[in-house]
């Protein structure tokens, strides 16, 4: 389906792998792990030094805050019509109330009942939807919340009786007001609302600088941990306190990256650009 939304949100990925480039990172990588053991570590500080770390933290804040992700996001999202979540919707249900179908969707629901809550259900159907389009993840929102009493009452059905209610509530469900709901919601995801949205987002992560003193003191500890192995319980030892330091070291850092925060306010915070 042509969707200028989707178009945008391509070139806007594009644009920050075009700077950070694949065959760079790898030789990075690679000339790093060849070096081995301590040396590997030291070689990793040096192929990714603290100015690096700190561009390439600042350039992909820069990308999820970009009008054009926003841009991106909110076209792709209202791209999806009333008249077209109508369709999907009812090409779906006709498929539930076919008999074989149906039977074979009551047997995986009656084994995933036995097993787990119905949360757990729409938070696994959900997982398996991440790579759906963002039209079907809201219509299948809006069916799993009408759909939710009748699946919990569900339980002590056999899998015949659980077919003819999955036939009966696919005959059933009111397409048209779902539609309805969805294209509301899809009408609210606006540029402004995405945009406040990400950079709401970005304001709970750590700033560049802090991402770049993290990488480079954990790399730092992990080095004179490796370097002050000579037996197996020296390796133990070094490993422990490696957790140890390199988990003070983060507390610390983001403990102290939050206090900054809260004396440098700027309206609409930190502006970052690729």
């Amino acid at each position: 389906m042509d969707n200028p939304g989707f178009d945008l949100l391509r070139e806007v990925f594009a644009k920050f792998a075009a700077k950070h480039d694949g065959e760079d990172l790898t030789n990075r990588v690679v000339r790093s792990l060849a070096a081995g053991g301590k040396a590997a570590v030291e070689k990793g500080l040096e192929e990714f030094p603290a100015t690096y770390i700190k561009t390439v933290a600042e350039d992909f804040y820069a990308m999820v805050t970009s009008q054009e992700l926003a841009d991106g996001v909110s076209m792709t999202a209202r791209s999806f019509d009333e008249e077209k979540v109508k369709e999907v919707l009812d090409s779906a249900l006709t498929q539930l109330q076919n008999d074989d179908t149906a039977l074979k969707v009551a047997k995986q629901l009656k084994d995933m009942l036995s097993k787990t809550s119905t949360d757990d259900i729409e938070n696994s159907i959900d997982a398996l939807m991440s790579g759906r389009s963002l039209g079907e993840k809201m219509v299948f929102k809006a069916f799993f919340e009408q759909a939710r009493p009748i699946i919990d009452g569900m339980r002590d059905a056999s899998e015949e009786e659980i077919a003819d209610q999955i036939k009966e509530l696919a005959a059933t469900i009111p397409t048209d007001g779902i539609a309805q709901q969805v294209g509301a919601m899809t009408r609210e995801i606006t540029p402004e609302r995405v945009a406040k949205q990400a950079h709401d987002f970005v304001g709970t992560l750590p700033s560049p600088g802090a991402i770049s003193d993290i990488v480079q003191g954990v790399g730092k500890a992990a080095s004179k941990a490796f370097g002050g192995i000579s037996d197996a319980n020296g390796a133990k030892n070094a490993l422990a306190d490696f957790v140890s330091e390199a988990g003070d070291l983060v507390r610390e850092t983001i403990a102290n990256d939050n206090a900054s925060k809260k004396t440098f306010k700027k309206k609409g915070g930190q502006d970052f650009s690729l």
